[in-house]
């Protein structure tokens, strides 16, 4: 009988093997998910990034519109003013 708990001790039962199985499978499957929630945040951030950037290329070009209106509004009021008020510098 001692060999025969010896050798039972050491084999696992099919229930055993089943939980120890499962054990494993949910790990795995917690892995994968905890991934695929990386991977959907990853994309919704980089989405964003993308929108930002596009938003920020229109602010680049909307200011450097308004930097050339400025500038030419500048120059013209200049030239006005040396013309009505020849002699003065600026």
């Amino acid at each position: 009988m001692a060999l025969l708990t010896v050798g039972c001790a050491g084999t696992q039962t099919t229930g055993e093997k089943m939980l120890s199985r499962s054990e494993a499978a949910q790990d795995i499957g917690k892995m994968w998910n905890k991934g695929n929630e990386l991977v959907l945040k990853g994309e919704k951030l980089q989405a964003k990034g993308d929108d930002q950037v596009e938003e920020g290329k229109d602010n680049i070009k909307k200011g450097q519109r308004m930097i050339k209106k400025g500038q030419r509004l500048m120059e013209k009021s200049e030239a006005q003013y040396r013309e009505s008020f020849p002699g003065e510098s600026l």
